[in-house]
């Protein structure tokens, strides 16, 4: 398995909206979308093809992976199984950490099913829990795709999902501004300053529903100097920006019971050379 990425610089900004970190990226990272990561799909061609059982964990922060001994939120354990000649199956049990308190709690489990050594899965199901005993589960097998709502006690509640961005679409019209001006600003700063310009930035802006601040957590190539004059005047703009933005209801999910969670959005930015 590839190495864990290093978090090099962690720090808080002492500001009433916002929370921030940045890390740098493995070369490894640049050539594997986070997503892929996050659900295995960067191992599972070699997994398939050795036949292997294997259980390895790792660590997240803001949707990044990062090393075990920094600063992380969620705990993902990766469980893989031969469990027929042509299916092997793929778990994975993922866990948040409470920020005052240490303690796990759980969030998601998955499970994916691969036939005759092809990556496409064939089986997938997603749970993930949520407060009140409610589990949003999907289920999706060949063309069919379900989705539902579960209580504590097992009943289902309805066939559409428990959180309202499961069956209404985010009002992504609202953010257009704002991720123009986060564009419009780290481009400027690109052109105006001086020093090198990393290849890409990738912005994680997370809503927190409990504290109401902004969650902000950046990736930066491995190489990248994270001390230089550029990168403190690239922080400062993305920081002003976000500093303008008003955290509104629409930012944060919402079960059907009222329940509000955090909701992530990704910016990614790349400059040419």
């Amino acid at each position: 398995m590839n190495r864990l990425l290093k978090v090099l610089l962690v720090f808080t900004l002492l500001t009433s909206t916002i929370t921030m970190y940045a890390q740098k990226s493995s070369k490894t990272k640049q050539k594997a979308d986070g997503r892929d990561i996050y659900v295995g799909s960067d191992i599972i061609k070699d997994l398939l093809k050795q036949e292997k059982d294997t259980l390895f964990t790792r660590y997240y922060l803001g949707g990044f992976m990062v090393d075990s001994t920094a600063l992380w939120r969620e705990k993902v354990i990766y469980t893989g199984k031969q469990i027929a000649e042509d299916e092997y199956q793929l778990l994975t049990t993922s866990m948040l950490k409470n920020k005052e308190t240490g303690e796990l709690s759980l969030y998601i489990k998955g499970e994916k099913r691969f036939e005759k050594k092809k990556t496409k899965a064939t089986h997938i199901i997603h749970q993930k829990y949520l407060l009140d005993g409610l589990v949003e589960e999907v289920v999706h097998k060949g063309d069919t795709y379900v989705v539902k709502c579960v209580n504590a006690e097992g009943s289902t509640l309805n066939n559409k999902g428990c959180l309202r961005y499961s069956y209404t679409p985010f009002p992504e019209i609202k953010t257009h501004k704002f991720r123009a001006s986060m564009q419009d600003a780290i481009y400027n700063v690109a052109t105006k300053s001086r020093g090198a310009l990393p290849n890409y930035i990738i912005l994680s802006i997370e809503a927190d529903a409990k504290s109401k601040r902004w969650n902000l957590a950046l990736d930066f190539p491995d190489q990248y100097n994270l001390g230089s004059d550029m990168y403190t005047s690239l922080v400062a703009a993305i920081v002003h920006v976000l500093n303008n933005e008003k955290l509104e209801e629409y930012h944060y999910d919402q079960d059907i019971n009222g329940n509000y969670y955090n909701r992530t959005m990704y910016v990614p930015i790349r400059f040419k050379k």
